[in-house]
Formats: C-alpha cells, sequence, structure tokens
C-alpha cells in the first residue's frame, strides 16, 4: 500500500534546510512514512486498550449489583431517609391545589405484585459478543404480598431481604399536644441586677483576672499594673455601657463637652486602655494541660458563663436552637463571615434556649475540635444532640433548616423528644410536592409517613417554605393578623 504525504509550509522550510545539509530529499520523505506509520499503530493500540479497559469496568460494575449488601458500601449522604422504601400498594389522595387544572395534583402510585415473575436473565448476553471473558450471573427476583420483595441471586449465598416498606401518603397528621410554656409561672422575687452578674461571674473569675493581668504586664514592661478585682468589674461596666451608648472613637468617652460621666468618673483613659491591653484569664506561658480548645485563653470566662447557663432548671417545655455571631473583628483563627447576619463578623455560637429566650446551654464552633460527641448524623444534627443532653423526654425543640433532616427527626423521636424544623428540600427526597407556581398564598400540603411519626408540610406565604415535625401537622388552622 502506497502512502502519499502532502507537505505543509513547515515541512517545506524543513525540506529546504535539509537541502542546505545534502540531505536526500528522498530519504527524508521515506522518514516522514515511517513516523506516520507508527503514530498510526500506536493509536490503534491505545484505542483497543482504552475499550478492552472499559469492558473491564463494565465487569465489575455486574458483579458488583450482584451483591446488594455491597451497595450499602457507595453511599455517603447521611441526609438520606433510609427507612423509606417504596409502598407496595399506596393511593395518594388529592392535594389542596387539586382545584388548579393538572395532571400532577392526583397522583395514585400502585405497585403490582401478583404474578410476578422475572427468571434467568443472563448477564452474557449484554457482551457476549464483545468479551468473552464477564462472568456470567443469573438472577431470580421474586414478589411476596406481605413479606416485601425478596431479591434472590443464584450465584450469590447470602441474599440479602429488602426490609418492609415504609412510604408517605397525603393523610393528615396524629398531632400531639404541646407541652406548656417554660416554667415555673409561680411569682419569684426579682433580685438586684449585680446578683444576676454574680450568678455568671462569681468573685473568683475577677480574682484571677487580676492576679493573671498583674502577670502578663509584668512580664510584658517589666512592673506590675498592680490592678485590683474591683478594677476588672469597673472596666467590666465600662465595656457595657460602651455597648449601649456607642461613640464613634473611644477617647470620646472621655471629652470634654460630649464626655460620659458614668464611666469617665470611675477610671481614666489611660487606665482603661491599660488594663484592656494587659488583660488576661490564664497563664499564657503554661497551658492547662489536656487541653485542646482553641479558645483556652479565654476558656475561663467561657466555663463561668456556661456552668451558670447549665445550672438553670429544664422543664418539660418548648425550646429552640439556633446559631447566633459573637461579634469579633480581632486576631482568630476561627473568626467566620456568615452573610445576612446584622454583625456577619465574628465567632458562630450553637444556642439553645427557652421559649421566654433564655439561654441554656452553648457551644463555641471550633471547627473539627468543636466537642460534639456524636458527628454520625451531620454538624446540623450533631449540633442538636450535643445542646439536648440535659432536655426532659417529652419537651418540643425547635430550629431551622441549618440543622433539620429526616435522620435527625428518627433519633430524636427514640430518645423521646419532639421536634419540628424547617428543612431543604434536597433532604427531603422521598416527598414530591406540587411545585411552588401552583401554590397561593396560604395554601398548603401535607403528607405523612406510614409509620404515623413524620408528617412534612409544604405552605406558602410571601414564598413556599417545607416543614417536618414529629410533634404536629397542618392541622388545626386558623387565621391570624401580623
Amino acid at each position: 500500500m502506497s502512502l502519499t504525504v502532502k507537505l505543509t509550509q513547515s515541512d517545506e522550510i524543513r525540506l529546504n534546510k535539509t537541502r542546505k545539509r545534502s540531505i536526500n530529499p528522498s530519504e527524508w520523505a521515506a522518514n516522514k512514512r515511517k513516523r506516520l506509520r507508527i503514530l498510526v499503530n500506536h493509536t490503534h493500540q491505545s484505542e483497543e486498550l482504552l475499550f478492552l479497559e472499559k469492558l473491564h469496568q463494565l465487569s465489575d460494575i455486574l458483579s458488583v449489583l450482584n451483591d446488594e449488601s455491597e451497595l450499602d458500601d457507595f453511599s455517603d449522604d447521611s441526609d438520606v431517609d433510609r427507612t423509606w422504601q417504596p409502598t407496595i400498594s399506596t393511593n395518594i389522595g388529592q392535594s389542596d391545589c387539586s382545584g388548579l387544572d393538572s395532571d400532577e395534583d392526583q397522583v395514585n402510585t400502585i405497585f403490582n405484585t401478583d404474578d410476578t415473575n422475572i427468571t434467568n436473565i443472563n448477564n452474557d448476553i449484554i457482551i457476549s459478543n464483545i468479551y468473552n471473558n464477564i462472568n456470567t450471573n443469573h438472577v431470580n427476583v421474586a414478589s411476596n404480598s406481605n413479606d416485601g420483595i425478596n431479591i434472590l441471586t443464584t450465584n450469590a449465598p447470602n441474599s440479602a431481604q429488602v426490609s418492609p416498606n415504609i412510604g408517605w401518603s397525603q393523610t393528615p397528621f396524629a398531632t400531639i399536644p404541646l407541652p406548656e410554656f417554660y416554667g415555673p409561672h409561680n411569682f419569684i422575687e426579682i433580685g438586684l441586677p449585680i446578683s444576676y452578674v454574680e450568678k455568671y461571674l462569681p468573685n473568683l473569675h475577677f480574682e484571677k483576672a487580676s492576679m493573671y493581668t498583674n502577670m502578663y504586664a509584668l512580664a510584658q514592661k517589666g512592673k506590675e499594673l498592680k490592678t485590683t478585682p474591683n478594677e476588672i468589674k469597673v472596666f467590666y461596666g465600662a465595656q457595657a455601657l460602651m455597648g449601649v451608648i456607642k461613640y464613634p472613637r473611644l477617647n470620646m468617652y472621655w471629652q470634654r463637652g460630649i464626655t460620659l460621666d458614668l464611666i469617665s468618673s470611675v477610671i481614666t483613659r489611660d487606665r482603661f486602655t491599660s488594663i484592656r491591653t494587659f488583660l488576661h484569664y490564664v497563664d499564657v506561658n503554661n497551658r492547662p494541660a489536656g487541653n485542646t480548645s482553641k479558645f483556652w485563653k479565654v476558656q475561663p470566662i467561657i466555663d463561668c458563663v456556661q456552668k451558670a447557663c447549665r445550672e438553670i432548671p429544664r422543664y418539660i417545655g418548648m425550646y429552640s436552637i439556633d446559631e447566633q455571631m459573637v461579634p469579633f473583628t480581632g486576631r482568630c483563627p476561627h473568626r467566620q463571615f456568615v452573610k445576612n447576619k446584622p454583625r456577619p463578623v465574628g465567632l458562630k455560637n450553637f444556642v439553645i434556649t427557652t421559649s421566654k429566650g433564655l439561654v441554656l446551654d452553648f457551644e463555641l464552633y471550633q471547627g473539627s475540635d468543636t466537642p460534639f460527641d456524636d458527628r454520625t448524623l451531620g454538624l446540623g444534627p450533631a449540633v442538636v444532640l450535643h445542646l439536648t443532653k440535659t432536655i426532659p423526654k417529652g419537651s418540643a425543640m425547635f430550629f431551622d433548616r441549618y440543622f433539620t433532616t429526616i435522620p435527625l427527626m428518627n433519633r430524636l423521636n427514640e430518645i423521646g423528644i419532639y421536634a419540628t424544623g424547617t428543612i431543604m428540600s434536597n433532604r427531603l427526597k422521598n416527598v414530591h410536592f406540587s411545585i411552588d407556581k401552583k401554590f397561593n398564598r396560604g395554601v398548603w400540603e401535607e403528607f405523612t409517613r406510614t409509620d404515623n411519626k413524620i408528617t412534612a408540610v409544604k405552605w406558602k406565604d410571601s414564598k413556599c417554605v417545607t416543614i417536618v415535625s414529629t410533634a404536629t401537622g397542618a392541622e388545626p388552622h386558623q387565621i391570624v393578623k401580623r
């Protein structure tokens, strides 16, 4: 077979150079044809190797599909409701949007499992004419009317059996009465403001703060600051007033004409700035053994406030969990920016409160070092499980879509705590609501799981929102004024 080579402009330039070097042009053309043959052969070999590699991958996939027990290892989506299976015989009722002329408003899903027998599916048929080294697998599928679906693989000795179906149907949820608002409601004597401060910041805290502040000032300047616990209290009070009455600059609180007497009469400007510069709560040269907290330098004041919060008595009631920002623009490895927050820059803090807003516990976010015991369900559920450890059974929890997942609702239901929360649509994969544009204001759809433990409600106010709950459904409802 003859091979004709068409010379390009670059080839002509090279050919002219070879002529100047007294090289035979015909010899040069023969070498070029030889290189082309080598390139064509190499290309064909690469395509054959790629084709064989694809066949090997197909063989591996088919072999995996024959063993159903191995399929679970490929899933790491913690948000999926693993308890759900398609319902064998389910008749989904009509939604509140059924008057809007659509085929999607009413869905009848019926799985008929009688007289179904698919036998001897030979995987060899797929690639028998392409690749002869793939192992054949014969699969028998049989259906039962009571025990779900049994998948039998003749070549696999340990065939798995699918659990009974747990699906969702468009039926009302059996609402559970919510507990009373957080108590106690008896009359209590209101103490002085300083008594509430002392519950969270005892005198021992101020004594240690003054001691470590003097130690740090001595190490830095070579002389003591000679601060006292009472002066640290004055400094705290001045900082609190500055947070309420805000001036553009710090020195304006002592400036003539606009001075704030509540601050300038008890502490001078230079003394205030000195204490703020050297304020410490621990010996920075001796880190406590076993303390892995990222906030170990301020851990004593965190522990004081956290201990006081955890000592507040818990009653069966309604509680809320959310995140808040501690405003901070200084240097910190865990400072974060969260958009749409009033103060977007600072430290993220997860908080649980009563229905009256009383803080019962909190946990500052430290990334992967945050002390959460159970992270198997993800970060959001880990926060909820951590903060609900001391909440009594029978209480009701409320949180937003940052925390809500179906596995979390199942876990809280197991430990005896009711929960309600908004949820992202991609975390509710087994419930199919009507599309948003079909909802008018005030219209809702409700789906209840067949075990009657969880309900999902999609409701439209100014926009559509989806809620899942283990305590209450869409009924009863009433009209309220904003």
